[in-house]
């Protein structure tokens, strides 16, 4: 079970109630550990620290990099331009006069033999080695984040990349960096009042020499889409404008007979089949690929929020996040693994905090990883809600031995 508040545009969020829930003591133990990073002053002079990009808004993480960091990022980047590469970045986060920063100490890649030219997954035994590696030569550091690569593809946050990030990168401070080493262009990303969004710029940190190391150039893009640049003095074209191409001086094509045709098409049609054939299979791969990371990620990321509310793994919850604010009016997907044994269907409601149930969606077949329903707040009134998660028999009556989520 997780928890969400609707409010209005206008209306500022209510004072916190009485901790009467598992939900409000996971929201709780997330503001004790902002309340808990320690505060100091960022070394952001001109002789201890270079801007890439343009400033970071005060709501925005302003991001730190080492050059240690930055060179082990490119290093593991250049490393094969046909694949995309990945791995975490290691350090640790403060705050100072209400801002929040992430001092990028180090990066870990991911050694796995699961990426190609479009994706990169982290597979169990990868991340497990991440954590020797980790524990090994930087047990001080936390994991603060992720990184990967879009070779020659252009720095953006696809909807995969936003899907491991909700999962796994859960706290405010968590970043993630795409990086081009085709194009030499690199983006971080990151939580901006719950929202993921693409950083302007981000500081180096002038550690090991005075010059800056940085081998890219920040392009900010956005979450799902590819991002577009103006070169000034570029020619543009009006709407209405068009092409004119001159008369080709090759011979025209002879006619050809109808049976010919019927061969043709029928060659076409069995050609089309095969690269049907050819596209849906990798793309399903994608898919389940992508499934497994997130449930790897997300079972070590939500062990602390979610081990209240969803004790068992075959029921789980992972979006929206315990927490998560939602305008008044949005729709809400709900996604999660929904695989219990004896299980008839699987039952997703919400109700008001101390209400009633309602129902919001009942799915009748095994979700290893999927939306479960989805939920329009439009005729819902504002407040803190709860959403559980229920296995249940023909009936629609829940499972005796299955806890709920």
């Amino acid at each position: 079970m997780t928890s969400a508040s609707t409010s209005s545009e206008n209306e500022a969020q209510s004072d916190a109630t009485a901790v009467t829930s598992p939900q409000d003591r996971i929201t709780l133990e997330r503001t004790a550990a902002l309340n808990s990073i320690a505060e100091r002053a960022p070394q952001l002079q001109p002789e201890a620290a270079v801007l890439h990009g343009k400033p970071i808004p005060v709501d925005e993480v302003t991001v730190l990099v080492t050059q240690g960091a930055l060179v082990q990022i490119a290093e593991h980047s250049n490393s094969n331009l046909h694949c995309e590469l990945g791995g975490v970045l290691l350090g640790y986060a403060f705050k100072y006069e209400g801002r929040l920063y992430v001092d990028v100490q180090a990066a870990i890649p991911a050694v796995t033999k699961d990426h190609g030219p479009v994706h990169f997954t982290f597979t169990a035994d990868a991340w497990a080695q991440i954590h020797v590696d980790r524990n090994a030569s930087y047990p001080q550091l936390d994991i603060v984040g992720w990184f990967h690569t879009h070779p020659d593809l252009s720095v953006f946050y696809s909807s995969d990349d936003a899907v491991v990030h909700t999962a796994a990168f859960t706290m405010p401070w968590h970043v993630g960096m795409v990086v081009d080493p085709v194009r030499s262009e690199t983006c971080f990303f990151g939580w901006r009042q719950q929202t993921l969004v693409a950083f302007p710029g981000f500081y180096e940190q002038l550690d090991q020499q005075p010059q800056a190391v940085m081998p890219w150039r920040v392009v900010r893009t956005a979450v799902w889409d590819h991002p577009f640049e103006y070169a000034p003095g570029q020619i543009e074209r009006s709407a209405q404008s068009e092409v004119y191409l001159p008369p080709s001086g090759l011979p025209g094509v002879a006619s050809i007979r109808p049976f010919l045709g019927l061969i043709i098409g029928t060659l076409g049609l069995l050609l089309s089949f095969f690269l049907l054939v050819g596209w849906v299979v990798p793309l399903t791969q994608e898919v389940q690929q992508l499934e497994n990371t997130v449930i790897v990620l997300a079972d070590k990321a939500l062990t602390d929020s979610n081990a209240l509310t969803c004790p068992d793994p075959r029921l789980r919850i992972l979006a929206p996040l315990t927490g998560q604010r939602v305008r008044l009016g949005a729709t809400v997907e709900i996604a999660g693994t929904a695989v219990y044994p004896n299980a008839s269907r699987y039952q997703v409601q919400t109700r008001l905090a101390g209400g009633n149930w309602i129902d919001l969606g009942l799915t009748r077949r095994d979700l290893r990883l999927g939306e479960l329903a989805s939920w329009n707040t439009a005729t819902f009134p504002q407040g803190l809600y709860e959403v559980r998660l229920q296995a249940v028999d023909k009936n629609n009556i829940a499972l005796t031995e299955s806890p709920p989520c």
